[in-house]
Formats: C-alpha cells, sequence, structure tokens
C-alpha cells in the first residue's frame, strides 16, 4: 500500500517551484500564516502586492529587533510596509507583530479553521533573496501534531507581543531621528534598542534589579520653559558635586522640569557617572556646579516632544497616588514626601510603585 506523503524538500534552484512560489501557493489556501523570519523583505507589498487573499484573514509576524544592530533601521521601515498593507483595510484581515531576539530558524506555518495543515521549516528568510535567489533548501512537514508542537514551542520564546500600527510608526519616527543626529552611522553596532520604546508591557520588561529616581532638570534661576523639548534620543543628565554613586546602567531616571513641576520626558541609564574636564568647564561655567553626568537614553520622545501639554506635577501625582495606596509611600525609603527636592537634593530614589504608577501614565500618552 503506497504511503502519503508527509514530507517534502523545498529548493530555489527551480524558479517555478522555489520558496517564493511555494508559500504564495499555501498562502492562497490558508485563513491563518505565520512567519517567523529574524531577516524580512524591505518591501511586504513585493509578495503581497498581486495575491488575491479571499480566505485569509490573520497573518502572525515573529522576528528580531536586535539592540544595538543596524538591522533595526531596516526592520523599522519594512515593519512599516508589512503594516500598511492594503489587505489590512479589510476589517476581514488583521496581523499580529512579535519579538524573539534570539530567533534564528525560518519557519512559515499554515492554517485552515484554526487547524494547520502544512509548515515549511526552512534556511530561507522571508526576504527577496532568501525567497528566490540565495541556494536555500527546506523541508515542508503535513504531520499536524508536529506542526502543533512546533507552533507551542514558537509562541514560548515571544519576548515582546502584540506590537501595533501605531508602535511600528513610532519606531520609524525613532530610526529616522537617530539617523539625523548620526548621519555617519553605518552598519555596524550602533547605540540603539528600538525595543526600548515600545510600551507594550515595557515596565514589566525591567530588571528587578533596576532603581527608579526622580530627577530635576534646570534650576530656580534658570528654569525650564515650556516651549523646550525633550525629544533627544540621547541626553547627557547633570548631577552635582557630589557623584552620584547609587545611579547605576539601566536605571530609569524620571525627569521633571524646575520651575513647572511637571515631567519631562523618562530615560534610561547607559553609563556609570562621568565627570566633565577642566576644559569642558572652561567652554559651559555652568557644568562647574554639575559637574558630574550620566547618558540617558529617552524612553518617551513622543511625550518629550510634548510634556507641556499634559499636567503631569510631580507633587499632584505623588498625592493622587497615596490618596489611591494609603498604606504605600512614595519614596524608597518609606517616606511620603518629596520634601528633600526642596534642600536642593539632585535626585531622590522612588518607591517601584509609585515609579510604575507615574511611568503608566506618561506611557499612555507617549502612545
Amino acid at each position: 500500500m503506497k504511503k502519503s506523503r508527509t514530507m517534502k524538500i523545498i529548493s530555489n534552484l527551480d524558479s517555478v517551484s522555489n520558496h517564493f512560489s511555494r508559500i504564495k501557493e499555501l498562502v492562497l489556501e490558508s485563513d491563518k500564516i505565520s512567519i517567523v523570519s529574524p531577516f524580512l523583505m524591505g518591501d511586504f507589498n513585493t509578495f503581497f502586492n498581486d495575491l488575491k487573499l479571499d480566505s485569509l484573514n490573520h497573518i502572525h509576524l515573529i522576528t528580531t529587533l536586535k539592540p544595538k544592530s543596524f538591522d533595526q533601521i531596516s526592520k523599522a521601515n519594512s515593519l512599516m510596509t508589512f503594516v500598511d498593507l492594503p489587505i489590512f483595510n479589510n476589517d476581514n484581515v488583521d496581523f499580529k507583530i512579535s519579538i524573539n531576539n534570539r530567533l534564528h530558524g525560518k519557519i512559515y506555518i499554515f492554517k485552515k479553521s484554526d487547524n494547520p495543515f502544512k509548515a515549511i521549516i526552512t534556511s530561507a528568510n522571508f526576504t527577496d533573496s532568501g525567497l528566490s535567489y540565495n541556494h536555500e533548501w527546506g523541508i515542508e512537514i503535513s504531520d499536524l501534531i508536529e506542526i502543533e508542537k512546533l507552533e507551542s514551542s514558537i509562541i514560548k520564546c515571544i519576548e515582546i507581543d502584540d506590537i501595533t500600527k501605531a508602535d511600528v510608526y513610532k519606531l520609524v519616527e525613532v530610526s529616522n531621528s537617530y539617523l539625523e543626529q548620526k548621519p555617519d552611522a553605518v552598519i555596524r553596532e550602533i547605540d540603539l534598542d528600538l525595543s526600548s520604546y515600545l510600551n507594550i508591557n515595557l515596565i514589566n520588561h525591567f530588571d528587578d534589579s533596576v532603581n527608579y529616581w526622580l530627577k530635576p532638570i534646570g534650576v530656580t534661576e534658570h528654569t525650564v520653559e515650556p516651549s523646550r523639548k525633550f525629544n533627544e534620543i540621547e541626553f547627557d543628565l547633570h548631577f552635582s558635586k557630589l557623584r552620584p554613586t547609587g545611579v547605576k546602567i539601566n536605571d530609569i531616571l524620571i525627569c521633571y522640569g524646575v520651575g513647572t513641576g511637571k515631567i519631562l520626558s523618562i530615560y534610561k541609564a547607559t553609563t556609570l557617572p562621568i565627570k566633565v574636564s577642566d576644559e569642558e568647564i572652561e567652554e559651559e561655567d555652568w557644568m562647574e556646579r554639575w559637574p558630574w553626568y550620566i547618558k540617558g537614553e529617552n524612553l518617551t520622545i513622543t511625550y518629550g516632544t510634548n510634556w507641556s501639554n499634559y499636567n503631569f506635577n510631580i507633587g499632584l501625582l505623588a498625592n493622587e497616588y497615596l490618596n489611591q495606596n494609603t498604606n504605600n509611600h512614595i519614596l524608597a525609603n518609606g517616606s511620603k514626601s518629596l520634601g528633600g527636592l526642596n534642600w536642593g537634593k539632585d535626585k531622590l530614589r522612588l518607591s517601584t510603585g509609585f515609579a510604575k504608577f507615574m511611568i503608566e501614565k506618561v506611557y499612555t500618552k507617549n502612545k
């Protein structure tokens, strides 16, 4: 008795039955597909434009967004072409974007009525070259149980989930801003982590060892003007003559403006404290009073551009938090007062609860 074939080889050596052609054929038979690929084509229209997708109603795209990799820049623009596909203008078709930064495998899963019927495990990325021109080989399988196991293992490895169209536009905005500020950036390691600009459960991705700080910007004689924008990707946060020894890399600094009392933006520390040089003090005499600084990565650029439009006054937020959490405190030392700022302190370490309370409010506006 002849057994039905549950596996076959796909290669790009034959242009008629290469990955590009075979995946297209299976997409036309599917109502749900998953594309799992570290690298993506520059324009998703290359693949989807001429397809009559009468049955398709969902695409799950799983890829990487590795910090410090230049690939983030092209990835952001590629994702924009994905979310802007005309098929998503139809209420019957939706998408989901997920990130797994340890992803190396390339997998394509095809479903009908929520049941997987085919999967391709391959060396071919979802790129023009990967699907058509490179010498790539893959295995197409039909075993329902094995495909379900495969899909389950993929889902378990997701690090960031449910990236929205607005999130993708934000990544493009940040990427463009980065290139404007650093036009000489080349394809190698860069000081950028686009994942940190995604607001999806971002607080839950902070390491448990992170400290949260409230940091003033400006002084009484030079207050922060409402017209000033805090939209730089990287910003030097200055401290007084005492080295800010408590601040460490990856700590979160919620910065507010002296004079206005409003939150200006939220930063992640990317360096240990650095002391300015004598030459820098000669050029900028104010640095003599504020000689220590750390570099901060701006996590809320959109909010920082429009901070003056929101009444996130730190005093009002403290009162609101304590009214809702009468048994809690706002500082890490157990205090319920921000009074230390009135005595010229250049930072206060916050309780985790109060810090996350403020961060969530700012992130809501940042989106």
